[in-house]
């Protein structure tokens, strides 16, 4: 690694989105996402390949179309949601999506993140399949070092050092919790060193709360409504309409609650909150 000028970024191929650091200017981070969801042309038989907002890719030989006009052009899509996805072409589909992104050919350390449950199965395979040269749209891509953390703590690190707190937090016992779009990953720390055993994921994150909504949406209009994407973006905006009228998704809340509760059980169960100084969330 180049000590003097070390080039390091960050991708996180989340089961909701894909997030990437895409330069770091000024010793500030340049972040991005878009979501997790793949075009195959060849099978879909669609290519939107003239909009800006959609990254042409390769993997193994087959095209894929990725980016933050994928989820509209779909109206949706499908996301990948299992615990192989890490070695499936679209994860791989998805990174090279978020290396197109970036202006660099080498890069000395590319930190991912990982599911708290996938850390221990899967970490070295992922590490192992990242290192060494990439051929993203027409350059390649080499990456020297790939270093796969869980995902709380990426989070936990992003929240002290923008709040000037790693010096206070790295002697305290911390609850981290990373609410995702397939899992709640939570893992405690001291610090950036994890407490063994508890720790853990619980499949009912943020499309387990949007599917009832769905549901919900589905029961009062008498359709069969599953696009969650939109219900996301709906929250996220403060408004959702549908068939051209505003409908109000707060009326769905309590009931999309209880869906996730099981999670908070398992966080209170395993995670040991009562024992925590400080959440991070």
């Amino acid at each position: 690694m180049n000590n003097i000028n070390p080039v390091i970024r960050a991708v996180d191929v989340g089961y909701g989105n894909t997030k990437f650091i895409r330069n770091i200017v000024n010793g500030r981070a340049e972040a991005d996402h878009f979501p997790s969801i793949v075009n195959r042309p060849s099978v879909n038989k669609n290519s939107f390949q003239e909009s800006p907002d959609i990254y042409q890719v390769v993997v193994n030989g087959n095209r894929y179309e990725v980016g933050p006009g994928i989820d509209a052009a779909l109206e949706g899509g499908v996301r990948i949601m299992h615990e192989n996805y890490i070695e499936t072409e679209d994860y791989m589909a998805l990174m090279y999506g978020a290396l197109t992104q970036m202006d660099v050919d080498v890069i000395d350390l590319l930190v991912v993140g990982l599911p708290v449950d996938l850390m221990s199965s899967k970490r070295s395979l992922l590490e192992k399949r990242l290192v060494g040269s990439h051929r993203v749209v027409n350059r390649d891509v080499q990456i020297k070092k790939v270093n796969a953390v869980a995902q709380p703590l990426g989070g936990f690190l992003h929240y002290a050092s923008q709040a000037k707190l790693l010096e206070e937090l790295s002697s305290t016992r911390n609850l981290l919790i990373d609410p995702g779009f397939f899992t709640v990953d939570f893992l405690v720390s001291t610090g950036l060193r994890e407490i063994s055993g508890k720790s853990g994921s619980h499949p009912t994150g943020m499309s387990a709360y949007l599917k009832a909504v769905a549901k919900g949406i589905s029961e009062d209009l008498s359709i069969n409504y599953d696009n969650i994407s939109h219900i996301d973006e709906g929250i996220r905006k403060g408004r959702f309409r549908l068939y051209g009228q505003d409908v109000d998704l707060a009326k769905y809340h309590q009931a999309a609650l209880t869906e996730i509760m099981p999670a908070v059980d398992a966080i209170s169960n395993k995670g040991s909150a009562h024992e925590t100084e400080k959440i991070v969330r």
